[in-house]
């Protein structure tokens, strides 16, 4: 199974190293996390930057894709799994996560889904560490390994 999480945003060196162990663990647990990152838009207005932030998510971006928003609903790391589950061992699922000022409609009408992480208002590269956790998480649940505890 091969995970593509595509970003809006570079990582800070803060939360690279943590990042960085959890992406190292797939590839020990037979699952692949690729990380595609996207340059921020460089408009004046909030607007401008997610018109350009668009183009480039959809033309990474495949068709399917999950999106976090604070719009989406709330899934538990259970649900997350049962996703992964049940996805063909073969395939390629796409998340992504939107710039520092969110996602334009567009590309919120296009997701198959949208997730909420949480009704917390989170820092955008925290956001994006959960999700590489909660990936991690989710695959491990399915895999059967100790990890997530309840």
């Amino acid at each position: 199974m091969k995970l593509r999480l595509i970003v809006v945003g570079k990582m800070q060196t803060d939360y690279a190293a943590c990042e960085q162990r959890y992406r190292k663990r797939f590839g020990s647990h037979g699952c692949e996390l690729q990380l595609i990152e996207l340059s921020e838009g460089r408009g004046k207005q909030s607007a401008q930057r997610k018109q350009e932030e668009e183009r480039q998510i959809l033309q990474h971006a495949r068709a399917g894709y999950i999106l976090f928003d604070a719009c989406g609903k709330a899934r538990s790391s259970v649900q997350w799994a049962d996703t992964l589950q049940s996805m063909a061992a073969n395939a390629t699922q796409d998340f992504v996560i939107g710039g520092t000022d969110g996602v334009s409609a567009s590309i919120r009408q296009q997701a198959a889904q949208c997730w909420s992480l949480s009704a917390l208002t989170l820092p955008h590269q925290m956001a994006r560490l959960l999700v590489v956790e909660q990936l991690y998480r989710a695959w491990t649940i399915v895999q059967g390994h100790p990890y997530h505890r309840v």
